[in-house]
């Protein structure tokens, strides 16, 4: 005999109002697992959740433990899913940033934008080689010779003639030896570099600064492991110090939060999720979670504290994919000039 039946047989009461339901589920899930839940209810949905729980009578295990078997029959007895490779490439759709779901599965991106289209995909190469020499020419002049070098490697010969013949002697130059020697790129970076192209030269055009080759190789760095973009950083600052030097007023991972100031740090932790601070400080330093406990609000920061004083097992992609959305959205509100990613230099 089920749970549900043996309950129904003793009769025991619950709420009719499936508002009422809703808040004891969530009570049974804990503050862990409902704050995963709330976050996706709307301000009001929320609000009405809270209302229906003050109104309830004390509520007994046998009650709880019923509504739980109830939505655990009802979840079993759902809609079955009809083509589910397609939900969950939706799902994980709106689940991830546009670049990390590209990044992740260009294909599945690739097939989604087809059908979200009512006109073939056109390539960005082919937008590119559309466009005329003499204008393309001097933009790209400020780009490092080796991003000019992939870029006319992706275009039709007549198109790359037109735009090289513009460049000064010693620039072409450049950028011929180096389409030479190129290699193929990665997926993700050759999606990093199409998005930059758009962005740059198809879409509204922004200063030289923010898209220039410092910010691409930024971009790609701030996605690497803190070893390699250190190694990688080094490498540049043997060769090319000034260039280093720009570069890293670009990078941002985790581990420079101590560098944030003040008034950017609380700014940052206002837009984190709180069980998203919890989740990143998993196997931190006391003094890391010092920094970032010390910039979220009394009562996250004792909810953090509580959670934090429990031994769970977590994988580490979870901690590090954590860390990384904490480190993109400091680059979003840098990018949006809320905030500091370093205090000034004093001067």
């Amino acid at each position: 005999m089920s749970m549900i039946a043996a309950y129904q047989d003793e009769d025991v009461a619950l709420p009719r109002s499936s508002r009422a339901r809703a808040a004891i589920l969530l009570l049974a899930m804990g503050s862990s697992g409902a704050s995963r839940v709330l976050k996706h209810l709307a301000p009001g949905d929320i609000k009405l959740l809270r209302d229906a729980a003050g109104g309830l009578e004390p509520i007994s295990p046998e009650q709880m433990d019923l509504i739980v078997e109830i939505f655990q029959e009802a979840f079993r007895k759902g809609p079955g899913v009809a083509g589910p490779e397609r939900q969950m490439d939706e799902l994980l759709q709106k689940a991830l940033s546009e670049d990390e779901f590209e990044a992740l599965f260009p294909e599945a991106a690739a097939e989604l934008a087809l059908e979200l289209s009512d006109e073939p995909a056109r390539s960005v190469w082919d937008a590119v080689a559309d466009m005329q020499g003499e204008v393309l020419a001097p933009q790209l002049a400020r780009e490092h010779p080796h991003v000019v070098a992939i870029l006319l490697s992706k275009i039709p010969a007549v198109t790359a003639s037109s735009i090289v013949r513009e460049f000064d002697p010693g620039f072409r130059n450049s950028v011929m030896r180096r389409m030479l020697t190129l290699k193929p790129l990665s997926v993700p970076v050759l999606n990093l570099f199409e998005t930059h192209v758009r962005q740059a030269y198809l879409g509204s055009q922004e200063s030289p600064e923010s898209t220039g080759s410092h910010a691409i190789l930024a971009d790609i760095v701030n996605r690497l492991e803190k070893r390699q973009a250190d190694e990688l950083l080094e490498a540049v600052r043997t060769v090319r110090p000034r260039d280093a030097e720009n570069l890293q007023r670009l990078l941002f991972n985790f581990n420079d939060l101590p560098e944030l100031p003040q008034k950017s740090r609380l700014t940052l932790f206002d837009a984190i999720p709180t069980e998203l601070s919890i989740l990143a400080l998993r196997g931190a330093s006391a003094e890391m979670k010092e920094c970032v406990l010390s910039s979220l609000g009394a009562r996250a920061r004792r909810m953090a504290e509580a959670e934090l004083s429990q031994q769970i097992d977590v994988q580490e992609s979870e901690i590090e994919a954590a860390r990384r959305r904490i480190a993109d959205e400091a680059l979003r509100l840098s990018g949006d000039g809320r905030i500091q990613l370093r205090a000034m230099d004093a001067a």
